[in-house]
């Protein structure tokens, strides 16, 4: 089973709806109860290529540090957070409890390798692979400890829709793994994820981090950054089927649910469903 905690990450994006987004699930589902990591607000001077970087910052340090306890008491953590900023904080728990041998599965829309030189919007939840790579303003990459918290061999990416070209550049670079939507759709997404198990296979850890905007947005409104087309509920399921029993997997995150832009409650029942599909599995 999976501990849940939540953060309402929401200043790495700017977008105030994922500020009442946690406390909305937790009031109207009661799976989703769950311990939440306040999101802490720092003054800091304006950087228009790192927006709200000291209150990301000093969240993502608690969100680590919650999520490190859950793993060395014996659990795994399950975060449900606001903006993917959060993704700093949880997968570098992960990787310093496993000691830097962490396997990241990224689901997104976008690769988020971005970093302060390359970014376009200066929004931080487009920068946390770039950071967990050691890449980009230091502050961001050294969450409980010094580390660099992954290897670009241990990374994959699925379902990717919107790659900024200075990320394509990086990606290149660092030979990092991805599958864009529309080659999935091409090849299947049982070989894609037979080939990401397989690629994975040498790390004896996982950290699988779920964005929903992964998913197409004509059947989940509520995210924040949505982009075109995507993946439907049975495709997510479908992964959290092969990944969860196929891989290691220690921790995970579901982020980006933005109530605020829902409707009908439609994003809002599908991350509870999602929840209890991982717990059952």
């Amino acid at each position: 089973m999976f501990e849940l905690y939540g953060c309402p990450t929401h200043y790495g994006v700017g977008a105030k709806g994922l500020i009442k987004s946690i406390d909305y699930l937790t009031e109207n589902f009661k799976n989703l109860q769950m311990n939440k990591v306040p999101e802490i607000t720092c003054k800091g001077p304006f950087r228009a290529n790192l927006k709200n970087l000291e209150s990301v910052c000093a969240t993502c340090e608690g969100i680590a540090k919650q999520g490190y306890h859950i793993l060395t008491s014996g659990h795994r953590p399950l975060m449900i957070a606001g903006d993917h900023s959060a993704a700093m904080g949880s997968v570098s728990a992960t990787s310093v409890y496993t000691k830097g041998e962490t396997g990241l599965i990224w689901i997104d829309a976008h690769p988020d390798i971005n970093t302060d030189k390359t970014t376009v919007t200066g929004n931080i939840h487009g920068m946390p692979v770039a950071a967990l790579l050691g890449l980009g303003e230091p502050s961001l990459t050294h969450f409980l400890d010094d580390s660099t918290k992954l290897k670009s061999g241990n990374i994959v990416m699925l379902g990717l829709r919107d790659i900024d070209p200075p990320e394509a550049e990086i990606l290149k670079e660092h030979h990092i793994r991805y599958y864009k939507w529309d080659y999935i759709m091409e090849h299947g997404l049982q070989n894609c994820l037979n080939e990401s198990i397989d690629y994975l296979s040498h790390c004896p850890a996982v950290h699988v981090s779920f964005d929903i905007d992964s998913m197409d947005p004509k059947l989940m409104p509520g995210v924040s950054v949505p982009v075109p087309e995507g993946f439907n509920e049975d495709d997510v399921f479908l992964m959290m089927d092969e990944l969860l029993t196929r891989l290691p997997v220690q921790a995970m995150d579901i982020v980006e649910f933005n109530h605020e832009l829902d409707k009908d409650d439609i994003t809002a029942g599908f991350v509870s469903r999602l929840v209890e599909h991982v717990q059952g599995l």
